[in-house]
């Protein structure tokens, strides 16, 4: 299972919260993925590969919450998560270097969209969203469904060449029926904490039973 672990960091700590998080290793049970900065808060959101739920809350108790410096989590489960076929265009743009280089290139930006979705309308925006190709300006990479969460009922992750690009995409999700509302959240920084192999890998994975 993939989880979304968005971390509320001590004011002027942010640095500090930032390099202890890029260092989590894997534990058997949970593989840290992906670290990002997010440009509206300055905090953290971090994306897990977990073998269920009980394993992410011990790993999340002893590797993140003890440092006084993340003062909050919120944890949003992805119980369907998909690699779109345009996440083949990271590996592309992948440097051969060390794991933890970021992903792609400097040219494009990061996007996580959290959307809400209304009733009876899950399937055909989950199926919409999914079909969305891959341009010169948009690259669609990671689509999942958090099963009514709180916080929102899908997330997309995507890229952009800018910020006005980002915004017709932005309108062009809002623009699907079913969709409630949206929120479009820059990652202002990103970097992958294992190979893009073990990402697809993992990120591939069925889901456990429990």
């Amino acid at each position: 299972m993939i989880a979304i672990a968005i971390c509320d960091v001590k004011s002027g700590r942010d640095e500090e919260a930032y390099d202890f998080i890029e260092k989590l290793e894997s534990s058997q049970q949970v593989t840290p993925l992906l670290i990002g900065r997010l440009f509206e808060s300055a905090d953290a959101v971090l994306l897990l590969h977990c073998v269920d739920m009980e394993s992410l809350d011990d790993y999340l108790m002893e590797k993140i919450r003890s440092n006084i410096d993340i003062q909050e989590l919120v944890i949003v489960p992805i119980y369907e998560f998909k690699l779109l076929s345009s996440f083949d265009f990271m590996v592309d743009l992948e440097l051969e270097v060390a794991e933890t280089e970021q992903l792609v290139s400097e040219d494009f930006l990061l996007f996580m969209a959290k959307i809400d979705v209304a009733p009876t309308k899950d399937k055909a925006v989950y199926d919409y969203a999914e079909s969305i190709q891959q341009t010169d300006e948009n690259v669609p990479l990671m689509l999942g469904h958090t099963f009514h969460s709180e916080e929102f009922d899908l997330v997309l992750f995507f890229l952009s060449k800018n910020l006005e690009r980002a915004w017709e995409f932005a309108k062009m999700l809002r623009a699907i029926d079913g969709v409630l509302d949206s929120e479009i959240n820059l990652v202002a920084h990103f970097e992958g904490l294992v190979t893009l192999e073990q990402f697809k890998e993992l990120g591939s994975a069925p889901r456990s039973s429990e």
